[in-house]
């Protein structure tokens, strides 16, 4: 008895996306067609179509994300106001290890609301009395540079990276288990089927 004589006829993965969408709907007339067939073809083709949905909502989530840190970034721009700081002190280093900015120094400035005073981020080495640019927001407070057009850019896209690798691992796992299911019924038919057939084919009744 050959190999391919005692082997289940399995689910074919070489079939085209066409074919298996056909197939999915029921427009496939072939003879050959099993039920087993077309619950996988309906299989494959909803992969198809949930590999194309993480896809879209991957790209969804990149743009809120793209919009949301622009219009803060817009909103801080707006009311943020530089203007020349004096040192008062040597600079400080608040962590080494950090990337950016590794430095502040006690510094005081002048401001439509008065004269103000505080830490500020400064070069390394900045000496006592060296006169920095200062961003305040409207009360006078020291604050941030808004985020870069390229920072944002990478978080939107990190952001949907993320999305489409974690909906995609979810599509294959669900996928390779109902495939596993769908091959132990190929299997648990062929050989139920087998068990009729072989005495007949064999002259063994």
């Amino acid at each position: 008895m050959s190999a391919t004589a005692t082997t289940p006829r399995r689910p074919s993965t070489h079939t085209s996306l066409r074919r298996h969408v056909r197939r999915a709907v029921g427009r496939d007339h072939s003879p050959l067609c099993r039920p087993l067939d077309r619950a996988y073809s309906r299989l494959v083709a909803g992969l198809a179509l949930a590999t194309l949905a993480a896809l879209v909502v991957a790209a969804v989530a990149a743009l809120l994300v793209h919009r949301a840190e622009t219009r803060t970034a817009q909103q801080t721009a707006r009311h943020r106001h530089t203007v020349t700081a004096v040192t008062t002190g040597p600079p400080v280093s608040v962590n080494p290890r950090a990337g950016g900015v590794r430095e502040y120094a006690p510094a005081r400035w002048t401001y439509p609301v008065g004269p103000g005073t505080g830490s500020v981020p400064v070069p390394e080495g900045t000496l006592t009395g060296t006169a920095v640019r200062v961003g305040l927001d409207d009360a006078g407070s020291p604050v941030g540079a808004p985020r870069s057009a390229d920072l944002i850019l990478t978080d939107a896209v990190l952001v949907g990276l993320g999305a489409v690798t974690v909906l995609g691992f979810g599509a294959e796992g669900v996928f390779a288990l109902r495939r596993r299911a769908l091959e132990r019924r190929a299997e648990e038919g062929w050989e139920a089927a087998w068990e009729q057939v072989e005495p007949r084919w064999s002259g063994r009744r």
